[in-house]
């Protein structure tokens, strides 16, 4: 919104240490029949003075080729007129790979309003049992979760709702979450864009009535965004 620079601090422990470090094993924790062993270390550790510098070594390196540049402050800034941008869309492509939804055909919306999903769609005999024990809803649900939570406010909606179903889901929730894939087959692109923006703080809420069809709860969105950043969440209320 001011056009301050972008300066990164994360994690040390994915630098590659140039030194050999030799640490013994910590109480607690000691491979049996190696009590005296001495461990030799090419991994970052917190504590260690190398550990920082490591990683910014190798953060640096990355960001110069993916396009960036190297301020006089030693920060980050993209090359397209101080505006930076969060896109999943790598990892978007290979979720839709992993569950062979990379030729599915897209739709317009995270959810169709003809999904109304409820526990009796739970499966109810034991065909659909072993049908289900098959179908990976868990961790797809959790794939899709990731991008919702990182860039993506748009799936929070409909995340809400399959989420609801992780210990017991049936073949219309598998069908609501393979719908949000060919939402996504066609919306990989989408990002969210910081810059330069006076609009100061906007914020949208909106609710449904009753929208959940097992206990008749209604269910809760908001967006807001300052200088084009963004927190968004969307859950049922506690109460009905």
């Amino acid at each position: 919104m001011h056009d301050y620079e972008l300066e990164r601090k994360t994690a040390f422990l994915h630098g590659e240490l140039e030194e050999d470090i030799y640490m013994d094993q910590p109480e607690g924790f000691v491979v049996p029949g190696k009590e005296d062993l001495v461990c030799r270390l090419k991994k970052s550790l917190y504590g260690l003075k190398q550990s920082p510098r490591q990683w910014y070594k190798r953060f640096d390196s990355f960001m110069i080729s993916q396009g960036f540049k190297r301020s006089p402050a030693v920060a980050w800034k993209s090359l397209d007129d101080g505006r930076l941008y969060l896109s999943q869309k790598g990892y978007i492509k290979r979720v839709l790979h992993r569950f062979n939804m990379h030729e599915a055909k897209p739709v317009s919306t995270p959810l169709a309003a003809h999904f109304r999903l409820s526990s009796t769609m739970c499966p109810q005999s034991d065909k659909d049992v072993e049908y289900m024990s098959k179908v990976p809803y868990s961790s797809a649900v959790g794939s899709l979760m990731y991008a919702m939570v990182c860039s993506r406010p748009d799936l929070s909606h409909a995340l809400s709702v399959v989420s609801r179903y992780m210990a017991n889901p049936g073949k219309e929730h598998w069908k609501a979450v393979q719908w949000i894939f060919r939402y996504l087959r066609g919306t990989a692109n989408a990002c969210l864009q910081f810059g330069n923006s006076k609009s100061g703080l906007v914020g949208y809420v909106d609710s449904d009535y009753a929208g959940d069809l097992d206990k008749r709860r209604s269910l809760t969105g908001y967006v807001f965004t300052i200088g084009g950043c963004a927190c968004w969440k969307a859950s049922l209320q506690a109460t009905w």
